[in-house]
């Protein structure tokens, strides 16, 4: 059960620690779970990824912005007219009907003009730059997103890590405990009070638990290299925690009532997805309106025959004035656009609502499966502590002659599977009550 859920925890994803610290190598940290959490926020690849396009919404505001600047454009052309186009003209001088080749122009001709536009009035520009700041909320919502996918990974993490040491410290208990027994054990057959298949079956249930530690001690170190990741942390650095799993048991029962659907950021960010819907629609009405925009250019023409002469004499010219563009008729093609943004607009409505359905469900199963497993680890508690007083007393008869080996190994596989029983309760509990904080929204970025 352990490694099931720490597999789960590797493939899931205020700044203090410098993102540069990625860099470093063999490095040592000694971390609680908040400091644990404050450096993911600050180096892991998601959270700087989602901040790096929190900074890309801001661009495309000012993007937006810019459209409402004025824009100017320089034009420049030469031209080399190989072989002047002929027109053909009627003879005024001698007989109209007679028609006379001429040809129009120099060899070479330049232009050089200028032109500076402003929009007056675009619904689409207005309406672009609200749309962009709506989409830069859009941008906040989601980097609350990452962090707190973040934070609930590194605490799921930091949890596993916990557990693997509480595992440990259980099975060195036992380590212990054989060892003494076997030492008695074979002293008692020095002695002939004993028989050797008695030393052979707690010698086998020693080296058991010997293999047991050495197998948890490797599940630790995965589980350590699991918590590296999910913060974003070099492996080669050396990370060790603060607290133990003791510190994190008893926590207050939640009230599955106290919560509110908008604390999620998921209901965050499809509310501003309606936004931005509702914004597209109105800007799909909008098109029928006209724009309009002004002007002013300046230019010269240069002509000559000969190349030599080209920019001897220029010929400007300038312009002021203003251009209106109105849609009168598109045929059925805005009307259509139309009704597609309102038919997006009604689904992104019908997500919302859902989603506030959704949040709740996912609250009372959340509540649900965190009461279940908080019990299960009190009872667990409870058979734990029963097993080990049985153990007891069955190593207490052992040495006196009253019960034999196989008593012993028998209450020692009790011990260890509720142990084990113990373990997985524990692990589940405090998973269940990280999913519940996260279902509840109690989880905040910052």
């Amino acid at each position: 059960m352990v490694i099931r859920i720490i597999l789960l925890v590797t493939t899931g994803t205020t700044v203090i620690y410098p993102a540069r610290a990625q860099q470093d190598t063999a490095r040592s940290y000694n971390f609680s779970l908040d400091e644990c959490i404050r450096y993911a926020l600050a180096n892991q690849n998601d959270v700087r990824n989602a901040r790096l396009s929190r900074v890309a919404s801001r661009e495309k505001i000012k993007e937006s912005s810019g459209k409402l600047f004025p824009h100017a454009n320089i034009n420049g052309s030469l031209t080399d007219n190989l072989k002047l186009q002929t027109s053909l003209i009627p003879d005024f001088a001698n007989n109209p009907n007679n028609k006379i080749p001429v040809q129009f122009g120099t060899k070479y001709a330049s232009a050089v003009s200028g032109q500076l536009n402003q929009t007056v009035f675009n619904s689409d520009y207005f309406l672009g730059l609200k749309a962009a700041r709506v989409y830069d909320e859009l941008s906040i919502r989601d980097l609350e997103r990452v962090a707190i996918n973040a934070r609930v990974q590194v605490s799921t993490a930091y949890f596993n890590v916990l557990v693997s040491e509480e595992s440990i410290r259980l099975v060195d208990a036992n380590i212990a405990q054989l060892q003494k027994t076997l030492k008695d054990t074979r002293a008692r057959y020095d002695e002939g009070t004993a028989e050797r298949i008695d030393v052979d079956r707690i010698q086998v249930s020693f080296n058991n638990a010997e293999n047991q530690r050495a197998n948890q001690g490797r599940m630790r170190q995965y589980a350590l290299d699991a918590l590296k990741f999910s913060m974003g942390m070099p492996l080669q650095n050396t990370l060790t925690l603060q607290e133990q799993v003791r510190n994190f048991t008893a926590q207050e029962v939640p009230d599955s009532q106290a919560y509110r659907v908008q604390d999620r950021p998921e209901y965050s960010m499809q509310r501003v997805q309606t936004d931005l819907n509702r914004l597209n629609l109105k800007s799909k009405r909008l098109q029928v309106l006209p724009s309009l925009n002004a002007f002013i250019n300046y230019g010269v023409n240069w002509f000559s025959t000969p190349f030599s002469d080209l920019y001897k004499t220029g010929f400007g010219y300038s312009a002021l004035g203003l251009t209106l563009a109105w849609p009168i008729f598109t045929g059925t093609e805005r009307y259509h656009q139309v009704e597609q943004a309102r038919i997006t607009l009604q689904q992104s409505e019908n997500t919302l609502a859902n989603l506030d359905r959704q949040i709740q469900l996912e609250v009372r199963q959340a509540y649900t499966q965190y009461l279940n497993n908080a019990a299960s680890l009190r009872t667990q508690e409870k058979n734990m502590a029963l097993t080990q007083g049985i153990y007891d007393r069955v190593l207490l008869k052992f040495g006196q002659g009253v019960a034999s080996s196989l008593d012993v190994i028998s209450a020692d596989s009790e011990l260890k599977q509720a142990q084990s029983d113990y373990i997985n309760a524990l692990l589940n509990t405090l998973i269940s009550k990280v999913t519940l904080d996260q279902a509840m929204g109690k989880i905040k970025a910052e």
